[in-house]
């Protein structure tokens, strides 16, 4: 790579890390004003292939050495995982409280349910977190997805048929082995660090084409302000619970922890509420995806400014 090349990628990666925020509601409001080139590119996988090249960006920001570090926050991520799993859907189903209909109420409570959303992971890399730990937290959460989101649901009343082998596989081909790849070509460094630009152009890149991907999937109706209300008041829930679970944590792992427990997936979620529920209680995850990844962003851009000054 020239210097000249070199140069230019360092300028586009700062003026994106500069311009976050106003890019991420920029590439949101194109999406839902302009739906179809990503519904049209989401029918051939887009979005969970750009979720996995967003993970791999993250991923090239540790050493496979640097994930022993998880063993030291292991007490913690039992604590979340366990608050989580109860706390979360209680909140969700308070907030299904405000939503009229059946079906929508299913479709918040099913976010309570859903385990971590995998962009927290690529999200905690970008806010400068401890990567290793988020995607602990994303792993572990997955499997307890599996486990519980159908006796939980039952004893709301629901039934599901959480498919076990999507999931897994799902988390295997868009998170364990992106991040894996990416780890690697840390760890051996070949190219001795000068890929470093390219990689943070190309991680918030994805970042903002998977918003785009999400927001494009929204169809709004009338019934949905009320809907929005409820998913913003489980968002602002679940994001509190993730401030107090982090406190007193080193500062990037109070990220690692607060990401994952505020973000849950909404992919995952709507394929929950559609078996527990019908289609219909699906359509509410599409402003959750939205909610989520805008949240995020922010917590990324508010954490930069902060490590800035």
């Amino acid at each position: 790579m020239t210097a000249s090349r070199q140069d230019r990628l360092e300028r586009l990666a700062g003026f994106l890390d500069r311009f976050l925020l106003p890019l991420v509601l920029v590439f949101a409001a194109a999406g839902v004003a302009f739906p179809a080139p990503g519904r049209g590119l989401d029918a051939h996988g887009a979005i969970l292939i750009t979720l996995a090249v967003l993970v791999f960006c993250t991923g090239s920001s540790v050493t496979f050495a640097e994930i022993t570090g998880m063993r030291v926050a292991a007490g913690r991520i039992a604590l979340v995982l366990a608050v989580t799993t109860v706390v979360l859907p209680v909140l969700a189903w308070l907030a299904s409280q405000i939503v009229t209909g059946a079906a929508l109420r299913g479709g918040v409570l099913a976010a309570g349910v859903a385990p971590a959303e995998v962009a927290s992971v690529a999200l905690t890399g970008l806010a400068g977190g401890e990567v290793v730990v988020a995607a602990g937290l994303l792993v572990l959460s997955t499997l307890l997805t599996v486990l519980l989101a159908g006796p939980i649901l039952s004893l709301l009343g629901a039934h599901s048929s959480v498919s076990a082998l999507s999931l897994l596989a799902t988390l295997a081909l868009v998170v364990a082995l992106p991040l894996a790849m990416g780890c690697a070509v840390r760890t051996i460094d070949p190219f001795g660090g000068r890929e470093r630009s390219l990689i943070s152009v190309l991680g918030v890149l994805s970042l903002l084409v998977l918003l785009w991907l999400v927001a494009s999937q929204l169809r709004l109706h009338a019934s949905d302000g009320l809907v929005a209300v409820a998913l913003v008041a489980f968002l602002a829930g679940s994001s509190g619970l993730g401030w107090l679970l982090s406190r007193g944590a080193p500062g990037p792992r109070r990220t690692a922890l607060l990401l994952p427990t505020a973000m849950r997936d909404f992919a995952v979620a709507a394929g929950i509420a559609a078996s527990a529920f019908g289609a219909a209680a699906a359509a509410p995850l599409g402003i959750y995806g939205v909610l989520v990844l805008v949240f995020g962003a922010v917590t990324v851009y508010v954490s930069k400014r902060h490590r800035a000054t």
